[in-house]
């Protein structure tokens, strides 16, 4: 299997990568028990890939900034994040001025910076006082079970190259942010996603991995 970095990563994986899968089903089911509604907020997608999650938001303001200029040529295609600002940027380096938005997801994508205490302080940085920094990943659960973030392109089975954060480590670099824990959640592998496992050939698997955590879901609030 092929190991690769995000960016090249994800300029294979853009054609396709909206056809969903299990996680990111559940990741969504997740930020919405644990999150606030993004409904009106300035809001802002940390690494926002093709921008499907902006489309549907009914932010007052909407920013999504991605390391993939292939994800955000999808992205500024879609009708949906016409009024959206599209970024392409860094976790590590937000191309943003401080204190600009309510709501702050990074989801999914934490996993893909190396250096966390760097990525949460960006992310803090740009939330007001009070706002919500509402952040998903892989589950340290499903790492542990051999789980990792691949997909299908050119005939080949790809990997993405991720850093396995646990969720005390998430909570520490948040804490040293300005972040507080005022929520947390895990998806766990469920009746809801057996579509996708019998669409892909693949029911002994959804039968193994029946109750696994598969994503982690962490939402932190800005200190004033």
């Amino acid at each position: 299997m092929t190991l690769l970095a995000p960016r090249e990563a994800y300029r294979l994986w853009a054609p396709t990568y909206e056809a969903g899968n299990p996680i990111t089903a559940l990741e969504g089911e997740l930020a919405t028990d644990i999150g606030p509604s993004p409904a009106g907020a300035r809001l802002l997608d940390a690494g926002c890939g093709t921008g499907w999650r902006l489309a549907d938001a009914g932010a007052g303001k909407a920013v999504g900034v991605d390391l993939s200029p292939a994800m955000l040529e999808i992205a500024r295609a879609n009708p949906g994040c016409a009024d959206a600002v599209l970024i392409e940027g860094d976790l590590r380096a937000l191309p943003l001025a401080d204190r600009s938005f309510d709501l702050v997801w990074c989801r999914l994508a934490i996993g893909y910076v190396a250096e966390l205490p760097l990525a949460m302080a960006e992310l803090a940085r740009v939330a007001d006082a009070g706002a919500c920094v509402l952040v998903t990943d892989f589950h340290p659960a499903a790492i542990a079970a051999g789980h990792r973030r691949t997909f299908h392109a050119e005939g080949a089975t790809r990997e993405v190259r991720t850093y396995a954060h646990t969720e005390e480590q998430l909570v520490e670099a948040a804490r040293r942010a300005g972040l507080s824990l005022r929520a947390r959640g895990e998806a766990v592998i469920g009746p809801q996603v057996r579509p996708f496992y019998r669409r892909a050939g693949k029911v002994e698997l959804y039968d193994a991995h029946r109750g696994l955590p598969v994503v982690l879901g962490l939402c932190f609030t800005r200190d004033g």
